[in-house]
């Protein structure tokens, strides 16, 4: 066994044991003294080793060491192969943006992304809630507090927690026709930060992965070779209604929930659940075609058209506004009180709960400032 791992580590030790067996072999077999059964033995040994060597040789694992340059983040992993060269290898592998174009699935496969680049870079994703700054999480908080670092925000994030902010901003114009560019932007602007050694925080409105691309830009990030630090906001989804007096379930009015985006992949309309009593849907970054929505909701869910349907636009600001229709009415009274993003639209008999008490059980439609009922349409 200790012949097999020499001749394993040292070449010229297997070319010896090689060529020993081979002349062995012929001299056995050209010699005039019986093959005696000693003999016999210590040829079969030396078969034994020179074809394990051999074996060897053929199939034998190597680690490479894979890097890129610098400029690319400084990319580091072990790849396993097996080649008939030495164990000891070490390899400088230059990944070229021709590969990651061709190839993003394996590129992103064989680089481990690490949270701190060599050169100090990193990437935090945070979210920041519905728009109030009491709503950051504390890490939230803490890290949009830092002076040294680039802020790239989406446009929707509120003014009052871009205050927060102490380091550069940078806010991307994602608006609707463009925001595949600006979407590049983004990712251009956060390359840049990276490559410069700075703390880049993707500020995102929400929380980052409900419906707000949070599980994309990781992987693109992971392309940079970092793995990005998550810091969780609260959800409009839940917290929006209840800012606007809306809970999303009530014992014995609504016993389920489901969150829907007003806009899928490329543009299109998402498939709808089928109307159900006890039932609440919440719809994010809807707003921009709620008219559309509201029909496709009685033609093909099978939505009675007084379904109740409210909408929050600003929650938690000082600008928060609550407009309260059903599904015939919401889309005039969006366009009479000029509803716009952020809002978030909530559909289901939750809506008129807490409303109802308000004004001692009336049916209203209209908008209301802070719970304080400013107009009222019958």
């Amino acid at each position: 066994y200790s012949l097999v791992i020499l001749c394993q580590k040292y070449h010229f030790i297997s070319c010896v044991m090689i060529i020993a067996t081979i002349g062995f072999a012929i001299r056995q077999r050209t010699a005039s003294r019986m093959v005696t059964p000693q003999r016999t033995q210590f040829l079969v040994f030396l078969l034994a080793i020179s074809t394990r060597t051999i074996l060897a040789f053929m199939v034998r694992p190597i680690t490479l060491t894979v890097s890129s340059s610098a400029d690319d983040g400084m990319f580091m992993s072990r790849l396993n192969a097996y080649s008939d060269g030495d164990s000891s290898i070490r390899s400088r592998l230059v990944v070229s943006d021709d590969l990651r174009t061709r190839d993003k699935n394996v590129y992103s496969h064989n680089m481990t992304p690490v949270r701190v680049l060599k050169n100090g870079g990193k990437i935090t994703m945070v979210g920041s809630g519905p728009g109030d700054p009491d709503l950051l999480t504390v890490a939230a908080y803490r890290v949009l507090s830092d002076p040294d670092a680039l802020v790239v925000s989406d446009r929707l994030v509120s003014k009052e927690i871009l205050e927060v902010v102490k380091g550069e901003i940078r806010i991307a114009r994602k608006v609707p026709g463009c925001a595949d560019a600006a979407q590049e932007e983004i990712y251009k602007w956060c390359k840049e930060g990276l490559d410069a050694g700075k703390h880049v925080i993707r500020l995102k409105i929400g929380d980052p992965f409900v419906f707000g691309r949070g599980g994309e830009e990781v992987l693109k990030f992971r392309e940079f070779g970092v793995e990005p630090k998550v810091i969780p906001g609260v959800s409009a989804a839940f917290s929006a209604p209840l800012l606007g007096s809306i809970p999303v379930t009530h014992r014995g009015v609504s016993n389920q929930v489901v969150m829907c985006t007003g806009y899928g992949r490329n543009g299109t309309s998402p498939d709808l659940i089928k109307y159900h009593k006890e039932q609440t849907i919440v719809f994010l970054m809807a707003v921009g075609r709620l008219r559309e929505l509201c029909e496709r909701l009685i033609n093909m869910a099978g939505y009675p058209s007084n379904t109740p349907v409210g909408i929050i636009q600003d929650a938690g600001c000082p600008t928060q506004r609550t407009v309260v229709g059903n599904m015939e009415t919401i889309s005039d009274l969006a366009e009479k009180y000029n509803i716009q993003a952020p809002s978030t639209i909530v559909v289901g008999e939750v809506v008129n709960v807490l409303l109802h008490e308000s004004l001692s059980g009336e049916q209203f439609h209209g908008q209301i400032q802070n719970m304080t009922i400013s107009e009222v349409e019958t």
